[in-house]
């Protein structure tokens, strides 16, 4: 009698399709056997929660729904979602560039080295102002600035104008702002502080005397008389500037301070001639006192305003000797020109006696307190003199 061997586990047979589609079958299609309503296994409510919302559409089977769910890959769920462009969008995104473009050259721009800037400009201005006054002068064939209607030049003209030979102090003055102009590239000089602001009075100064230029040329007497007004003004603020930062050496001195100095004091000279010009074209006669009157009264305050600027840090000498060559040059058209007039050239000549004594006495004065102090330096650092001291103990002699 054989043993009888125990059933073996029967597996189910494979599914012919997926869980879902199963559960889905199982749950439409409900037994045949008749029986109760069974409930569902937990195996199948787990798989029927898995299952996603969006199932299959009408007509598709549930495979073709399933294959539909693509999962993106990393690179697309990464990438930026880029707005629809917006109207007037590139009109923003243009005058953005333009910003960037222009905060660019901003900053640029203050990278540069302001010293440098202000040398290559003083030395263009004044390279071109000279060219100008050249040209004024008629030699590149231009219109000469001694025929114009103002009279400024015109040794006839009023009872200040000057002989013809006072305005070719104006070479000498371009030749000495060429000096300071070569002065300011030395190396010890690159970075002073006496020209970081005396520079850009300059540049302004020379701008206004070709505008000066321009306006006597162009017969426009109430725009040069303001022009030459201000010329005076900013060269009344390089003088300052140059007493608040004295020279430090001789040679300084002659190609800085001179230079500006002529320029200052033949300024003042044609500022007072170019007025007598200017109120003889126009018929001015104020208080009805006459021609002679004013212009004794021009020459005196001319004296005046020339010593109070002489009598400054050591005295400036180019100033005077500036003035003085416009005084001087008034006396022989007052004496033996065509308008005469004896007590303008008695008060002119003594104007340029007492600026050149007021001038002198200034810088002999500075000087003389000048060595006074050093000599009392080097006296101080000097041990005293004892002149009871023959060679005997102290106690001794008492």
């Amino acid at each position: 009698m054989s043993t009888p061997t125990p059933p073996t586990p029967r597996l189910p047979n494979e599914p012919t399709s997926s869980p879902a589609v199963a559960s889905e079958s199982l749950g439409h299609n409900p037994p045949s056997d008749g029986g109760a309503h069974q409930s569902p296994s937990p195996v199948l409510e787990r798989l029927r929660a898995g299952r996603p919302n969006g199932g299959a559409s009408k007509g598709t089977t549930p495979d073709d729904s399933t294959a539909a769910t693509v999962r993106p890959s990393a690179s697309e769920t990464s990438r930026p979602v880029t707005p629809a462009a917006a109207p007037g969008s590139a009109a923003r995104v243009a005058t953005g560039r333009a910003g960037e473009t222009g905060s660019a050259i901003l900053r640029g721009v203050r990278s540069w080295d302001p010293d440098l800037v202000r040398r290559i400009v003083v030395t263009v201005v004044v390279i071109g102002a000279t060219l100008g006054t050249v040209n004024a002068a008629g030699a590149f064939g231009g219109q000469d600035i001694r025929e114009t209607p103002i009279g400024t030049f015109d040794p006839g003209a009023t009872l200040l104008s000057v002989a013809a030979p006072a305005p070719y102090l104006w070479p000498v003055i371009g030749v000495g702002l060429l000096a300071y102009t070569t002065h300011q590239w030395l190396p010890s000089q690159r970075r002073s502080p006496r020209h970081r602001g005396l520079g850009w009075i300059v540049v302004a100064a020379l701008l206004v005397t070709l505008g000066w230029v321009l306006a006597v040329q162009q017969a426009m007497p109430t725009a040069s008389l303001a022009m030459i007004g201000v010329l005076v003004v900013l060269l009344l603020g390089s003088l300052r500037w140059l007493n608040h930062y004295p020279a430090q050496t001789r040679t300084e001195g002659r190609l800085v301070d001179a230079p500006l100095g002529l320029f200052l004091g033949w300024a003042g000279v044609t500022f007072a001639v170019h007025t007598a010009a200017v109120l003889t074209v126009r018929d001015v006669d104020w208080l009805g006192w006459g021609a002679q009157r004013w212009a004794l009264i021009a020459v005196v305050l001319l004296t005046l305003a020339a010593m109070a600027v002489c009598m400054t840090d050591r005295g400036r000498i180019a100033v005077a000797v500036a003035v003085v060559w416009g005084l001087a040059c008034m006396v022989p058209e007052r004496l033996i020109g065509d308008l005469q007039s004896n007590p303008v050239a008695f008060a002119a000549g003594l104007g340029a006696f007492v600026l050149i004594i007021s001038a002198g006495s200034r810088r002999h004065r500075v000087d003389h307190a000048y060595r006074r102090e050093l000599r009392a330096r080097q006296m101080a650092t000097v041990a005293p003199i004892d002149f009871h001291d023959d060679g005997e103990p102290a106690e001794t002699r008492l």
